[in-house]
């Protein structure tokens, strides 16, 4: 869709006349940008901006072309699958200059950026916009509802609430949804099945056909709303925490989570917190990755309650690093929080720096059986 379809002729400072074409895309390939011009005197320089709208980051792009009265300029920018989530909308203008110094702009244009391969139905309630195709409206429906039940959910049992709405756009299959998803390793890819990812600071992808798709739903609208409450331009939240509670949105642990999270406990091979500051990156921790984070939230919630940790997060919406915040709100360190939740667990302190890495690498095979992932 593209919104203000045509930027009329304008004249800015000297006699050029503009018409600049609606911009074109083509999904998760390319943004095309698009410009005729006339002027009395050679047109020397032309400059595209474009940038996502809202932010006030523009890039600028100084186009090949062949000075002249009249020229028409095509540039094509080449995306990377899913550098942009489906609904963005893209500005851009242009602005023209002649030899003799004069200038002219044209209108500001709006496209709207989405995955044009589906025809998107929209479903509004009271918190959420879930956007599907296909003929099963019921189940749009019910996701829909348990998209809303979620938010609030989040609101009662964790302290966290949204400001604005979160769009989640629902796929049909795996193979629908891969030209959305930025691409990772190609092991990763191959032995993990991605069930939902957010995209954007406030979008979702979810693969509506799975068994898992309201876990997965609750999952990732807890990342958008726990980081629309944490936003700032300082610092991300710890990767721990913001899994952790996603993963306790969810509810209940899911057993594979489960069975890998006690039998790292039975052999002590838990993974520290501070190392799970960040993605492994190793499918075959996904498991007891999101087992132990969901374990920590769980623990610090039990703890010390719900209120210590909208504090926590109101501390990290102010751009704190995690061992300061840890200590303004619970008056520990991380290490220290490690170790009283592995207290919790029955496990005694690590013995060595060594203890805390994750067991050593094996080569990676694809496995028969793809590991389901929500980021």
């Amino acid at each position: 869709m593209v919104l203000l379809l045509w930027a009329l002729p304008v004249c800015a400072d000297a006699p050029i006349d503009i018409v600049s074409p609606p911009s074109r895309y083509v999904f998760s390939e390319s943004l095309i940008f698009s410009i005729e011009a006339s002027s009395t005197r050679p047109i020397v320089e032309a400059v595209l901006f474009y940038g996502r709208d809202g932010e006030r980051l523009v890039r600028r792009v100084y186009p090949d072309f062949a000075p002249g009265t009249e020229i028409r300029i095509e540039y094509v920018e080449d995306l990377e699958k899913g550098q942009f989530a489906p609904g963005t909308l893209i500005h851009s203008w242009w602005q023209l200059a002649t030899d003799d110094g004069g200038v002219g702009t044209s209108d500001r244009s709006t496209l709207e950026y989405t995955d044009d391969n589906h025809d998107w139905q929209r479903t509004a309630g009271e918190r959420v916009d879930l956007f599907w195709y296909g003929s099963d409206e019921d189940d749009a429906r019910d996701l829909q509802v348990a998209a809303d039940e979620a938010v609030m959910r989040l609101e009662e049992e964790i302290g966290v609430s949204v400001d604005r709405r979160a769009s989640v756009y629902v796929y049909n299959s795996e193979r629908d949804m891969d030209k959305a998803l930025s691409q990772r390793s190609e092991a990763f890819d191959e032995r993990v099945l991605t069930l939902g990812v957010k995209v954007d600071e406030d979008t979702l992808l979810l693969l509506g056909t799975h068994r898992d798709a309201r876990l997965t739903l609750a999952h990732e609208l807890c990342h958008i709303v726990v980081g629309i409450a944490t936003d700032n331009p300082y610092a991300d939240l710890p990767r721990w925490l913001d899994e952790g509670l996603a993963m306790y949105a969810e509810g209940q642990l899911p057993p594979d989570n489960r069975q890998a999270f006690e039998r790292a406990i039975d052999r002590d091979e838990l993974l520290s917190i501070r190392s799970m500051t960040s993605y492994s990156g190793r499918p075959e921790l996904v498991d007891l990755y999101y087992g132990e984070v969901y374990s920590v939230v769980d623990f610090m919630l039990t703890e010390y309650g719900r209120d210590k940790m909208r504090e926590l997060l109101d501390v990290f919406s102010e751009g704190a690093r995690q061992e300061e915040a840890l200590l303004q709100v619970y008056h520990l360190g991380l290490d220290e929080l490690d170790s009283r939740w592995r207290a919790s667990l029955g496990l005694g302190p690590r013995e060595s720096p060594e203890a805390e890495a994750p067991p050593p690498v094996t080569e990676e095979r694809p496995s028969p059986q793809r590991k389901p992932f929500c980021s």
